[in-house]
């Protein structure tokens, strides 16, 4: 259960805290008012888009270069003459079968091909709506009652549940930490700051002149 506070905060408790959980700076907020998305804050969430990007290019590269040098120092070719070569092996299996045998074949072009697969896989994670909230660089205002809440998922063989923790509003549900569950002065009125194509919520503030 998300714990509640046990003393009265103000506003601008509430909004310092807020900040802290999320986090973001007055500085970001500020332009977050002005419906963009600050410098720091897009620093933050490209991490989510290059990091798998990066990983995925990883994947992908290392079984091509790790063949294509096996075959440049096998056959002495420079290195983009032993990267045609390996186009070629893989092209005409056939060949490559009676080459290397079928265990050899199915090695090379095995991992080549999960190295692609593998690859695909992580790049699939990327959120391109996210991809493009970052080049827009636009921020929407929403007005409205946030509630905080956490659900638990049950895990099998008597392992710890999964816990995820939300703000809640009429319309829109954003997931959070429990830090920032634990900062949210649940049941009041916010302004949220959200990325237009993710949804994602990137500050929130009490609305001046509410009361909880």
């Amino acid at each position: 259960m998300i714990d509640e506070p046990l003393v009265y905060r103000n506003k601008e408790q509430v909004l310092f805290d807020l900040a802290m959980a999320f986090p973001f700076s007055p500085e970001s907020l500020e332009e977050n008012r002005e419906g963009r998305l600050s410098a720091k804050q897009f620093q933050q969430l490209s991490v989510k888009c290059y990091k798998p990007a990066l990983i995925a290019l990883v994947f992908f590269i290392a079984p091509l270069m790790i063949w294509t040098g096996l075959i440049a120092n096998h056959e002495g070719e420079p290195f983009l003459g032993a990267f045609s070569i390996f186009l070629r092996k893989l092209v005409h299996f056939g060949d490559l079968v009676e080459e290397r045998g079928k265990l050899g074949a199915a090695w090379m072009a095995g991992s080549t091909l999960g190295g692609v697969l593998l690859s695909l896989l992580i790049a699939s994670r990327i959120s391109m709506s996210l991809v493009f909230d970052l080049l827009g660089r636009q921020v929407d205002r929403l007005e409205g009652r946030v509630t905080a809440r956490e659900e638990q998922i049950n895990r099998a063989n008597g392992r710890d549940p999964i816990e995820r923790y939300f703000f809640s509003t009429r319309s829109k549900e954003f997931q959070v930490t429990a830090k920032a569950c634990r900062a949210l002065e649940s049941g009041a009125i916010y302004l949220m700051y959200v990325l237009p194509r993710s949804q994602r919520l990137v500050s929130l503030e009490p609305k001046v002149g509410s009361a909880y």
